[in-house]
């Protein structure tokens, strides 16, 4: 993997852990300013008195009295009735909440609209409030159950030895739930409902569907309730997933460059240890194969290869002249002029170059370099004659190469050239000798100092 391939992922994985953080950081705020909303609801009539829930409302509150009741006579004035004029009344107060949040605190105010009696209720503990001579008593009362009416200031009454609470219209109570454990009116756990209740007297032959409550409650939603914070839940440990996955597959590339880059050392060493034969067979020409090969990896690269296609022609410009391995030392050191026949000996290392090449699998095109660097751009060249881009393009490559380390170096036969003369005859063997293209690659790199021609 390249660097800067490397680089987008590791950043694509930072913003991506970001986005995700800010996503989980939104759910928790989210949740955290639902779970302190106050919310509220009243019910009055119908709504409140009703035999089923109104399962359309989060939360929905109905108030079903029992069948069986009995009669009392309360008879404040002394009047003197006779009949039982109040009956009495087990109301149960269905709390139902319809959500998946738990309801974490609830409290309601119930108002009469008529004149009642409350006799007892339990649970919760009940704050009564009520009118009396234009001044309101306010007392709370744990259990109504257990209710002593020497502990407090209210309007009471004792009929037939039960103390009674007097409630005008206008007169309300405040109901508080309990948390108990045997209780356990609050918290209301999602989709559950609770029933707190009383017993009352309401005058016979009227109701008080008239009366209001209203109830004051908050939920507490659970962050794993909460789809943004699950999903970004999810989409973290998919992220550290992947990460996990990228840090196994970038050490498995790292082990497997490391191991490649030993095999490719290895590969060299072994080829520059057959090219040292080669080259030590002519002193004047010892280390002609590796410049070269050098001179020729740098017009690839400014050709615009990399990598391993980079390597693979570095080591293709290398074994250039491995037929020379066949060739007699008394005719590539003689230091004078080539016979005919010597002159077609020396030619024929590109063919056995290439016939030695040829079981070389490991490297792609590997005998092209060896059969055709000698061909000329202008089909004079040798062993076939090729003409322009019927050449191999890395022999064409290695052919500027060879002939610029040629003229840059001592030869048994003459002194090395100036950079001036190597100049002038790499731009006149342009579109002749060399390919026009791949020679002006060589003048820029020397003209720029890239080739260092004081070696």
């Amino acid at each position: 993997m390249s660097g800067s391939k490397k680089r987008n992922i590791i950043v694509i994985f930072i913003i991506t852990l970001i986005l995700v953080l800010v996503a989980l950081l939104t759910s928790v705020v989210k949740t955290c300013a639902y779970n302190k909303e106050s919310h509220q609801g009243i019910f009055t009539g119908d709504s409140l008195f009703r035999i089923e829930d109104d399962t359309s409302r989060e939360l929905s509150v109905r108030i079903g009295p029992r069948s069986s009741t009995w009669t009392k006579i309360i008879d404040l004035e002394g009047e003197g009735i006779e009949d039982p004029n109040f009956q009495a009344y087990t109301m149960d107060v269905y709390i139902s909440n319809n959500t998946g949040d738990q309801v974490s605190d609830y409290s309601f105010v119930l108002t009469f609209d008529k004149e009642v009696f409350l006799m007892s209720a339990w649970n919760g503990s009940l704050e009564i409030h009520q009118t009396s001579g234009g001044a309101e008593k306010v007392a709370t009362i744990p259990d109504l159950r257990a209710f002593d009416p020497d502990d407090y200031d209210l309007d009471i009454v004792d009929v037939d030895g039960d103390i009674l609470v007097h409630m005008l219209p206008g007169d309300s109570i405040v109901y508080i739930p309990s948390s108990s454990e045997n209780a356990m009116e609050t918290p209301i756990e999602a989709n559950h409902c609770v029933v707190p209740g009383m017993i009352l007297y309401a005058p016979i032959g009227e109701d008080i569907s008239g009366s209001t409550l209203q109830i004051d409650y908050s939920f507490h939603r659970q962050l794993k309730s909460e789809t943004l914070f699950m999903s970004s839940l999810g989409a973290l440990s998919l992220w550290f997933i992947a990460l996990l996955v990228f840090i196994t597959i970038e050490m498995q590339i790292r082990k497997y460059r490391v191991q490649h880059e030993h095999d490719n050392e290895m590969i060299k060493e072994s080829i520059e240890t057959f090219t040292g034969f080669i080259d030590a067979k002519d002193p004047y020409t010892n280390g002609h194969s590796n410049r070269v090969a050098e001179y020729t990896r740098m017009i690839a690269e400014e050709m615009g290869y990399d990598g391993e296609e980079l390597d693979r022609i570095f080591y293709i410009a290398l074994l250039h002249d491995c037929g020379k391995i066949g060739v007699p030392d008394s005719i590539l050191c003689k230091p004078g002029k080539l016979t005919g026949e010597e002159f077609e000996t020396i030619k024929s290392h590109t063919t056995r170059g290439s016939e030695i090449l040829h079981a070389f699998k490991s490297l792609d095109d590997v005998d092209e370099g060896a059969l055709y660097h000698h061909e000329r751009y202008d089909g004079k060249g040798y062993p076939e004659g090729k003409k322009g881009e019927e050449i191999p393009l890395i022999a064409r490559m290695i052919c500027v190469a060879d002939s610029f380390d040629a003229m840059n170096s001592n030869r048994v036969y003459r002194k090395r050239l100036t950079k001036e003369a190597i100049l002038e005859e790499i731009e006149t063997n342009k579109g002749t000798q060399f390919d026009p293209n791949i020679a002006d690659i060589l003048l820029k790199l020397i003209r720029s100092g890239k080739i260092d021609m004081s070696e």
